[in-house]
């Protein structure tokens, strides 16, 4: 999953940051001491194998979770203050810290991904495809509800419309059992059922983290949920980020200007550099030392544009250490640019452009030229 996402998502264990707080019982002197959570904690848990371990989990100022949560997180985590529903769910993180500190002073200081939530749910907000909403009760409903996880898709949602393919997947009744303590991924759909109960505030347990749904390949969440979310949370940050990347003023103009003016008809790949890239630039100049002194002076290189751009304006380049390709320079192409790799037959290269002007900004690092013709370059161009 992508480094920043992943950070943004994860919260500090601050169970050991509690303190002991005395309290007394009205005016009498007796009471006793009782646990004070850290500052601005909530209450988790994490998922370990067999069993969830309560956490008291901290959301540290500089993470930013709301840019990375899913909008189904945002309706009911415990994590956003300003919920407009009624179910408050709490957050359940992975077993392994994504990152971890020992300090001499302080003890340890852990950070663990978010991979889901869980919490206790009224069955009318158990939402299955209609054909397997039931009316039993007792056993018998929650053995419904597990082949149900077993073989398709329920999720959970507060006030789900009452039309289309989908609904509840029962409703209320005097026997139920009318709750279940479930185990839900961030998209809202349930993972596993860890309890069940009627009317009453109780909930009897169900085999730990038995049930899983066929979407996840029949896997123990003890085993493998952690890993398994948080694969499913990539390739949904993948897409949000192809999303993005696509609207990015660079990539609309990489798009704009494709030509193909010998008909080759090219396989062509396109990406946003999200971190500085190296290439390597074939210079075709008749004196490759002035080329190289000119652009090593103005940290740009021209776009080619017109009869001379065969497959749209842009700077052309080879990927980085690609032989056979004459005199060159390896350039350093910084974050933002647009590059289109280009496959005809087995030959492959690429055309790069930046969100606006007639250059690319570039620097030199490193060439086959000879020092000579290089001094005598920057000689002749300053």
């Amino acid at each position: 999953m992508d480094y920043e996402a992943i950070a943004n998502r994860s919260l500090l264990d601050a169970t050991l940051w509690a303190r002991q707080e005395w309290v007394t019982v009205g005016d009498n002197a007796h009471g006793g001491r009782v646990r004070v959570p850290f500052q601005d904690s909530i209450q988790g848990f994490q998922l370990l194998p067999a069993q969830m371990r309560p956490l008291d989990l901290y959301r540290s100022p500089s993470t930013k979770f709301e840019d990375f949560a899913t909008r189904w997180e945002k309706r009911y985590s415990l994590l956003f203050a300003n919920r407009s529903t009624k179910m408050s769910l709490a957050p359940v993180v992975d077993q392994k810290p994504f990152y971890a500190y020992d300090y001499p002073v302080v003890g340890k200081f852990a950070a663990y991904p978010v991979i889901g939530h869980i919490g206790r749910v009224l069955v009318e907000n158990i939402i299955v495809q209609r054909k397997f909403a039931t009316k039993n009760d007792g056993e018998t409903r929650i053995k419904e509800l597990r082949a149900i996880l077993d073989q398709d898709i329920a999720y959970v949602e507060e006030d789900y419309p009452n039309a289309g393919d989908w609904g509840s997947f029962a409703h209320f009744n005097n026997i139920g059992p009318n709750y279940f303590e479930l185990l839900i991924d961030p998209e809202g759909r349930i993972l596993a059922i860890l309890g069940s109960g009627g009317s009453e505030p109780g909930l009897v347990s169900e085999d730990p983290l038995s049930y899983v749904i066929a979407g996840y390949g029949l896997v123990k969440l003890a085993a493998k949920g952690g890993r398994v979310v948080l694969k499913l949370l990539a390739q949904r940050a993948a897409r949000k980020a192809l999303e993005r990347n696509a609207l990015h003023p660079a990539m609309v103009r990489l798009a704009k200007t494709a030509a193909d003016l010998q008909g080759k008809n090219p396989i062509r790949t396109a990406e946003l550099l999200t971190a500085p890239r190296r290439f390597r630039h074939t210079l075709t100049s008749e004196l490759p030392g002035v080329s190289y002194a000119r652009i090593e002076m103005e940290g740009s290189l021209r776009l080619s544009t017109g009869a001379a751009a065969h497959y749209g304006e842009g700077v052309y380049a080879w990927h980085a250490g690609a032989t056979g390709v004459g005199t060159y320079i390896d350039i350093e192409v910084a974050a933002g640019a647009a590059v289109e790799t280009l496959k005809v037959g087995a030959q492959s290269w690429v055309r790069i452009v930046p969100a606006q002007g007639a250059v690319l900004s570039v620097r030199i690092v490193a060439t086959n030229l000879a020092k000579e013709a290089i001094e005598m370059g920057r000689m002749l161009v300053r």
